[in-house]
């Protein structure tokens, strides 16, 4: 990665996954939603929607029509262009994504990935894999990546000279430690 030295790694994208379709509702095509990991509700009408993952058979993007509040932590969703069951079926399960430039001002994108990346495997150059990303702690100097390693959690600051790579597909975080901070942890 190429960044002066000591920088935040950034892990602000272009898009913000706020939201999964469950159950479809009715005849109609209507999904019950829900945010993911506990963000607020973010869907709103007009709002252009992209679902990952991809399906063969039903659309890639779409404009909410309709988002109204069904019951405690779920909503009613509707999608223009997505008028029936069969075609709402297609989608369950499906997660949305939204262009972070159409979120509601002060909404932390940053945060929003970081979820994103719990349970991404880390991998060392050297030392292989040492575990799974549990949780990215906020510290004044630099966020730190909370590893669960075979002899405790692994403490590693998310700046440019730690992290390597992350890797969507393979849902791995490529890190170069220096020497003893692993050995470090197990010690604790």
């Amino acid at each position: 990665m190429s960044r002066s030295s000591s920088s935040r790694i950034d892990l602000v994208h272009d898009w913000a996954d706020i939201a999964v379709l469950g159950s479809v509702s009715g005849l109609k095509g209507r999904f019950v939603a829900r945010p993911v990991r506990g963000l607020p509700f973010l869907l709103e009408e007009g709002m252009t929607v992209h679902f990952i993952p991809p399906t063969l058979r039903g659309p890639r993007t779409a404009r909410v029509a309709r988002a109204v509040e069904a019951a405690a932590g779920e909503w009613s969703v509707e999608f223009e262009g997505i008028s029936d069951r069969d075609a709402a079926e297609a989608l369950r399960g499906s997660h949305c994504l939204v262009a972070e430039a159409d979120l509601p001002e002060g909404f932390d994108a940053a945060r929003s990935r970081e979820y994103d990346l719990i349970g991404f495997s880390v991998v060392d150059g050297r030392l292989g894999r040492i575990g799974r990303l549990a949780e990215i702690s906020e510290m004044p100097a630099s966020d730190m990546l909370v590893v669960e390693g075979a002899s405790g959690d692994i403490l590693i600051p998310a700046v440019e000279e730690m992290i390597s790579s992350i890797d969507d597909i393979s849902r791995t975080i490529h890190v170069t430690l220096p020497d003893g901070l692993v050995e470090l942890a197990s010690e604790a």
